[in-house]
């Protein structure tokens, strides 16, 4: 960006303007616990690099990226540079930033990301691709490269899906293919050193970094057919390889979430790479050879990261868990460590043997509700060809000894339209899933089965990249076979992924650069989200493909091996022809074993990091023979009983600034986390669910500041109350407050019980004249009668019911705000357990309440405490939601 143009900043508008209107405001904040902010040396001089790192879906499901906490904290370790996050604005705030002609923001600061020096994607999915162009549109970039000017911020993706780069390729100035965590470091040095030069010297400086793609630099070849392939003789890209994972930087301090997320728990990698050898799997095949952490390091990554977020799950992540060199003594110890904290630990990876079914059950509490399997392939002539091989009566033997360690479901993954699949072959799927059915019941009445089915698509660097992919109509119509064998047995829950959706994915996967005229005319038409059901609009795409004129069946055809590929010039460490040999083996149903307990596969990684592969090869071994002797601690036959609270403390706290457009169950959660990092003592609730014991005064509607709510909290051993507020001030996210805590009879009424009222104060927007203001205050306050409306739930049906609120309306005055501005002096009463509501006040006097801002400064509670009332109560998550309804 230009060093003479002063960056927009979008803080003042998204408060006053966008997040009060927005369906959740609390994925927009950036002021998460955790976070960096760099404003002071920002504005000092002192940061000299600006890096946006950008998950292209919803905060809910971005937050959790792995990768991007890695770099993040990476990356914010080095004093000059500042890297904050974006993620793809929900549709609600993409119309309203349009509406106002305003650009998209990175959340820490505000500032639009076009005053950054790089914008880096995560490409974690084909199907995120519109809304990386959406984002770059968003940022008030050209969408092209070749458009863009020298003071234009630089786009760059990794992850996952970057081994094909070519259908992003017109958009993004270069790639990062591999790990991240060392060429990261480069990427800042570099951004740092060619900052101000023109766009066509940095992309060279940056295109001399081994692992870095530089579209623009690289020789392409155009075939006669059209296609658009690396030139032969170019020099290939060998992806980055972080050796040391023990060494590798990890991000205990967890960015901590206010959003609930599809995956909301602190992740904890604990390998990296598989040997396993699916044939369909591409991050099997792209992330070889194996590292491990120690058992060492684990432990203190989990120790480290459970205190700095309070996090209540862990999950040991990997491609394959079980494959841990030492994972009976991993898991032991990560369960030992985890209940002494009511957290639990979850392998989301595992295989399918006797063994994972173990692991599983030592993890799992006294509570079974089910585990997953992915056996791929039905039929054992499949299996063979995927290189995933499990006998049924194994598979069966297995679902057996998990309905009688109590489990009450197994979800089983499979996949339709893998190479050289029949009907017999979709049918073993049935057969195999109603099997299982019925041995489960044999053993648990409430047996039941998921069965999830989704459609192979072929990936690059694969043995399966060759491969021919179904259309829609052959996807829908063994989709139907399927369900007509499934529809007599109710205990069978049959999901499958929209074949529209695995369409979508296959015309881009093995694509070159001729599919981004389709990716970009279905952003132009509208496409966003097309990962969600909801969101997507096939239709979109099938105006689009025939707008640019492109044939989807070159994207899903079968390829001749000895084809140039448009991934050609990407080095994984595996030859190409390594990968040719493997599909002629899976054609011939030849399996090979994992080879760090069968022969080494000879796929050329062990050429290229020897080191490495030895040292799995040998740290394997050890582990086997160690694991022989591990004996499990005792574990008790029932379930503990939760000690009873000793001592009861009510905490004063408040909210401000962007903290107050979280929903009740956001603050909540906010506040149980922060008592968990404080390390006190909670109480916890008996039974399977157990939760902590605590309790609000109210539920803050979204919106809505504060300065005087209460917070109430059962412990299970004495603390000395004079410090805990300020253990737990230590803890709390920006915009949290405490302000004092005291101690109260165990056996005093409930919190809301003690609620008489509130005080706030109403400031209210420009332009309201106080004149104007005390008549209708006047008005208000001389009727007898002052109705409303609200949502109320009955028979667990919501309904609108009209309320008379003018008795529970103490006060009401105008006066004015710091700066001259109108404002008001509210006091409520609670009768019979209501109180009016100020954005009822606000209308009842025909202001807008969205422009106007409301901070509760007290809560009235009786002043004598009845010791011989029954416990605390417990707020439950019925209240809130009815709570955050009425918000809404």
């Amino acid at each position: 960006m230009s060093v003479d143009r002063v960056p927009r900043n979008l803080s003042e508008r998204l408060a006053r303007e966008l997040l009060p209107i927005v369906e959740k405001p609390s994925r927009y904040l950036g002021n998460e616990l955790n976070t960096a902010h760099k404003h002071e040396d920002l504005a000092a001089g002192r940061i000299e690099a600006r890096i946006a790192l950008i998950f292209p879906d919803l905060y809910d499901l971005g937050l959790g990226n792995l990768g991007l906490h890695i770099l993040y904290v990476i990356l914010n370790q080095l004093e000059w540079c500042w890297a904050e996050r974006a993620y793809a604005p929900a549709l609600d705030l993409e119309k309203e930033l349009r509406a106002r002609d305003l650009p998209l923001f990175a959340w820490e600061s505000k500032d639009e990301l076009a005053a950054f020096d790089g914008l880096g994607f995560t490409l974690q999915t084909e199907l995120t691709y519109t809304n990386i162009l959406n984002i770059i549109d968003l940022a008030g970039l050209p969408l092209r490269t070749a458009d863009r000017a020298d003071h234009h911020p630089l786009t760059f993706a990794g992850g996952p899906a970057v081994f094909n780069p070519e259908p992003l390729a017109p958009f993004m100035d270069f790639f990062v293919i591999g790990d991240g965590e060392d060429v990261v470091l480069e990427l800042a040095e570099a951004f740092r050193r060619i900052r101000g030069l023109p766009r066509a010297e940095k992309l060279a400086e940056l295109a001399k970094i081994e692992g870095v793609y530089v579209p623009a630099l690289y020789p392409m070849d155009t075939l006669p057919d059209g296609r658009i392939v690396p030139a032969l003789d170019a020099p290939k890209i060998v992806k980055r390889t972080t050796r040391d994972l023990d060494g590798a930087t990890f991000p205990t301090r967890y960015i901590v979430p206010f959003t609930k997320q599809v995956h909301d728990r602190a992740s904890l990698e604990v390998l990296r790479g598989c040997t396993q050898g699916c044939r369909f799997c591409q991050a099997g095949m792209t992330t070889r050879p194996v590292r491990e952490r120690s058992l060492v390091n684990v432990g203190e990554l989990m120790e480290r990261t459970l205190a700095a977020t309070g996090y209540e799950e862990v999950s040991l992540v990997s491609l394959s868990t079980c494959d841990y060199s030492r994972v009976r003594t991993l898991v032991e110890q990560a369960a030992v460590r985890a209940e002494q904290d009511h957290v639990s630990v979850s392998l989301p990876s595992l295989r399918l043997d006797s063994f994972s079914v173990d692991l599983a059950d030592r993890v799992a509490g006294y509570r079974r509700s089910g585990l997953t399997f992915a056996p791929e392939a039905a039929s054992p002539r499949l299996r063979a060809l995927i290189n995933k091989w499990i006998p049924d009566e194994e598979l069966l033997g297995m679902s057996s000894a998990v309905y009688d360690k109590g489990w009450d479901h197994v979800k089983l993954y499979f996949m339709i339209g893998l190479p050289t699949e029949r009907d017999e072959d979709v049918d073993a799927i049935a057969d195999l899933t109603i099997r299982t059915l019925k041995r489960g019941r044999s053993i648990n009445r409430k047996a039941r089965i998921n069965t999830g089915v989704s459609t192979f698509v072929p990936k690059p660097f694969t043995p399966f990249q060759w491969a021919r992919q179904i259309t829609i109509e052959e996807c829908e119509q063994k989709q139907r076979r399927l369900w007509e064998q499934f529809r007599a047995h109710p205990a069978v829950k049959f999901g499958r992924h929209n074949p529209e959706e695995t369409f979508l994915e296959g015309l881009v996967s093995r694509a070159d650069r001729r599919v981004a005229d389709v990716i970009e005319t279905a952003f132009r038409k509208g496409a966003r989200f097309d990962a969600w059901d909801e969101f997507r609009h096939f239709g979109i795409w099938k105006d689009a493909i025939a707008e640019t004129g492109y044939d989807p069946a070159e994207s899903l055809r079968e390829r001749a091996l000895d084809e140039r590929l448009p991934w050609d010039h990407l080095d994984v460490l595996i030859p190409k022809e390594w990968f040719q040999e493997d599909w002629k083996r899976a054609v011939e149903l030849e399996y090979a074993g994992d080879c760090r307990s069968a022969k080494c596969h000879q796929c050329g990684v062990i050429d290229r990091e020897r080191d490495l592969c030895l040292y799995m090869l040998r740290n394997s071994r050890a582990g086997a023979k160690e694991e022989t002797t591990f004996t499990p601690a005792p574990r008790p036959t029932a379930r503990p009983i939760e000690p009873d609270p000793v001592q009861r403390l009510w905490l004063k706290i408040g909210r401000e600034g962007e903290a107050r457009f979280l929903s009740h169950l956001e603050t909540m959660n906010v506040w149980i986390r922060a008592l968990r990092r404080a390390r006190l003592p909670l109480a916890y609730s008996q039974g399977f669910h157990a939760h902590a014991r605590v309790a609000f005064s109210t539920a803050p509607p979204v919106g809505e500041e504060s300065r005087g709510d209460w917070l109430d909290v059962l412990l299970s051993q004495t603390v000395c109350v004079e410090s805990v507020a300020d253990v737990v001030r230590n803890v709390l996210p920006l915009g949290f407050r405490v302000y004092e805590a005291r101690e109260v009879p165990r056996r005093a009424p409930s919190l809301q019980c003690q609620v008489e009222g509130f005080v706030y104060r109403i400031d209210l927007a420009e332009g309201v004249a106080p004149a104007d203001l005390e008549e209708r205050v006047a008005r208000v306050m001389g009727s007898s009668s002052l109705v409303v409306e609200r949502l109320a739930k009955s028979k667990g049906q919501k309904t609108r019911v009209k309320l008379c609120i003018r008795g529970t309306i103490g006060s009401l005055a105008v006066s004015r705000s710091a700066d001259g501005a109108a404002a008001l002096d509210l006091t409520t009463r609670c009768v019979e357990g209501r109180t009016a509501k100020p954005k009822e006040i606000l209308e009842l006097l025909g202001l807008d309440a969205a422009t106007a801002r409301v901070t509760k400064l007290d809560t009235l509670l009786r002043a004598e405490l009845d010791a011989g009332c029954g416990e605390a109560a417990i707020v439950v998550d019925d209240d809130a939601l009815e709570a955050d309804a009425a918000s809404a």
